[in-house]
């Protein structure tokens, strides 16, 4: 997804991996005095998503003036593992992750990503161009696949749809699988081991401008209404000092020229602070879900 040449993806991730934080010498007697953590799951697949974020681990490394250490983890409930045990202080999780994360331990929205102007994304239901469904409700008897049990685009959504048409998922389709992302989702629709799938509408977008992707070779038969992005998360122990240095290193990434470079490959406009009422309709439309 990134807009620069393969081999500087290359070495960008070799650096990455092999030095993930440079910096002075670690103090005796407290490990992680100078650290500081932060997680994301495989909203796309990993090997992209690290390449997507060393980036910005670096720029957040500098802006801190501390190691800073991503840890990746397939999984929205494995992300909300790590911020409620404190393994992680920040992360980048999906609607659901943090409405789930929220009620069971009070996990807090530090800012929200800002794509194209909006702070909003939807759910697309897609199926391949051949398949005759134009609805959701056409898929019934076929095979769907969704990306994360905690995913509100990739399964909170479409369960919720068919619950308030009076279906069970159960019922409704022959079978249903985890891809554990949204491009895979894409491309098992696209190669016919799924009929239709649920995925994230930015990520849809993005893959659909690139060459040969498998996006194109499906077809989008719903979209949904707008919900609240996919936020930035903090775990409720951290201290508000290290908040606020947080939210203004974010806040200011969009007028730092550093930092618009880093966006710019994020393909993100900036962050914001979540306005009141930003998730309202997304935690009511999950607590209608039946299964």
């Amino acid at each position: 997804m990134l807009k620069i040449k393969y081999s500087s993806l290359i070495v960008g991730l070799l650096l990455f991996m092999l030095f993930p934080g440079q910096a002075s010498a670690q103090p005796e007697g407290d490990e992680h005095a100078d650290h500081f953590f932060f997680a994301v799951s495989a909203m796309a697949s990993p090997a992209q998503t690290l390449i997507h974020f060393a980036e910005f681990r670096q720029y957040l490394e500098e802006k801190l003036g501390i190691h800073v250490h991503l840890k990746q983890r397939r999984t929205y409930q494995e992300i909300n593992t790590l911020l409620y045990d404190a393994s992680v202080q920040m992360a980048f999780t999906c609607t659901g992750g943090y409405l789930a994360g929220r009620k069971s331990f009070g996990l807090e929205v530090l800012a929200v990503p800002v794509v194209n102007g909006k702070t909003a994304y939807q759910s697309y239901i897609i199926t391949a161009k051949d398949n005759p469904a134009s609805t959701l409700e056409e898929l019934q008897g076929q095979i769907f696949a969704f990306t994360d049990p905690l995913s509100f685009s990739g399964r909170i959504y479409p369960v919720a749809t068919l619950n308030s048409l009076g279906h069970m998922t159960k019922q409704f389709f022959k079978k249903t699988f985890y891809t554990e992302s949204h491009d895979k989702s894409i491309e098992a629709v696209a190669t016919g081991i799924a009929n239709g799938a649920a995925v994230d509408s930015l990520i849809f977008d993005s893959l659909y401008k690139l060459p040969h992707s498998f996006a194109k070779e499906v077809r989008v038969i719903h979209k949904s209404e707008e919900f609240g992005m996919p936020p930035v998360v903090v775990t409720p122990t951290l201290d508000k000092e290290t908040k606020r240095t947080l939210l203004k290193i974010l806040l200011g990434m969009a007028t730092d020229p550093r930092g618009k470079i880093v966006l710019q490959h994020l393909e993100m406009d900036g962050f914001a602070i979540a306005t009141p009422g930003l998730y309202r309709s997304a935690l009511l439309l999950q607590k209608q879900l039946k299964e």
